[in-house]
């Protein structure tokens, strides 16, 4: 029988054979500096995660978590997407129009409880 963690497809202590050279894209970038975060504390997460598993979101991209710090990674593209810290839920941006987006600003209007991924 499969764990919990198995069945989610999430990895702890995954093992690195190779090492990725991931780079930042310019919105990574930004968004690590704007929560304080260095370039080399997201390069960190991204290729040394203390575990990982699949993004929710975009089929194919990885989350890489090490610590409280998430590094969403396209592992075809060696890129880091986005960062951001891990469980913590925010006030919607101005530019997050997507439907998931809108859902959830729906949702803290309406006083449901928060979305726990």
């Amino acid at each position: 029988m499969a764990t919990i963690a198995e069945a989610l497809g999430i990895t702890w202590s995954a093992p690195v054979t190779e090492e990725p050279t991931y780079r930042l894209t310019y919105h990574a970038q930004k968004q690590a500096s704007a929560k304080g975060w260095s370039s080399e504390d997201v390069l960190l997460a991204a290729n040394k995660p203390l575990h990982t598993y699949p993004s929710g979101r975009v089929p194919g991209q990885m989350r890489h978590v090490r610590g409280d710090l998430v590094a969403i990674v396209d592992p075809d593209a060696n890129r880091v997407v986005t960062v951001y810290k891990d469980v913590e839920e925010t006030g919607l941006r101005q530019d997050q129009t997507d439907s998931d987006a809108l859902r959830y600003a729906v949702r803290q209007r309406s006083g449901f409880p928060k979305d726990r991924r």
